[in-house]
């Protein structure tokens, strides 16, 4: 293995280590408050849309809406999991549809 790729290799570590811990070392044992608290919430929940919605979208890579199964189990496990709030039956749900639609739809 080349220097080069193991320096790579270490500091991304450092970075990809360092940007999970550092939020818990700046505010462990302060009470957050305000924009601050609000922005802390809700940044996981705005990445995780930003990685799920165009994988639901765009699964071929082109733009996809009515003969996607992806595109409608999401909508349907949302939909599921709005009124059933159990994360086994969800994801069972979420599973089972994605099955019937796959083979449906394609």
């Amino acid at each position: 293995m080349s220097d080069q790729l193991l320096l790579t290799i270490l500091l991304m570590t450092l970075v990809t280590y360092g940007s999970r811990v550092l939020p818990f070392l700046l505010f462990k044992g302060k009470n957050v408050q305000g924009f601050a608290r609000d922005f802390i919430e809700l940044v996981p929940i705005a990445l995780l849309a930003a990685l799920v919605v165009p994988e639901l979208v765009t699964p071929a890579g082109t733009i996809v809406l009515i003969q996607n199964p992806y595109l409608w189990t999401g909508i349907l496990t949302f939909l599921f999991s709005r009124f059933v709030p159990n994360l086994f039956l969800g994801i069972v749900f979420g599973m089972t549809m994605f099955w019937g639609l796959d083979r449906l739809l394609l």
